[in-house]
């Protein structure tokens, strides 16, 4: 029989978890970034969905639409609107 390691999120995804909890609402990354000073590459998180391949941890489904400035050389030279993934613990994350 094969050796089965449990998974278990690494350090930079506990990190991941312990934020969100502040955010029972749910929050972006740019969210976290500017709340907390802390950056998350999705690629660091992207286990952690609760998708096919993912472990359940993070409901990532959601989305907001939000309003960037353009910027060129310190003027803001227009706004674009965008969709950013509203990342929320499921029960699961919750209870890591």
């Amino acid at each position: 029989m094969a050796n089965v390691k449990n998974w278990t999120p690494n350090e930079t995804q506990k990190e991941f978890i312990e934020i969100l909890k502040r955010y029972p609402d749910g929050a972006t990354l740019k969210d976290i970034e500017l709340d907390c000073g802390k950056k998350f590459a999705t690629g660091s998180i992207n286990t952690l969905l609760d998708t096919e391949k993912g472990k359940g941890y993070v409901d990532g489904s959601s989305k907001v639409e939000v309003e960037v400035a353009q910027v060129y050389r310190d003027t803001v030279i227009g706004k674009v609107k965008k969709e950013w993934t509203l990342y929320k613990l499921t029960e699961k994350g919750l209870n890591a």
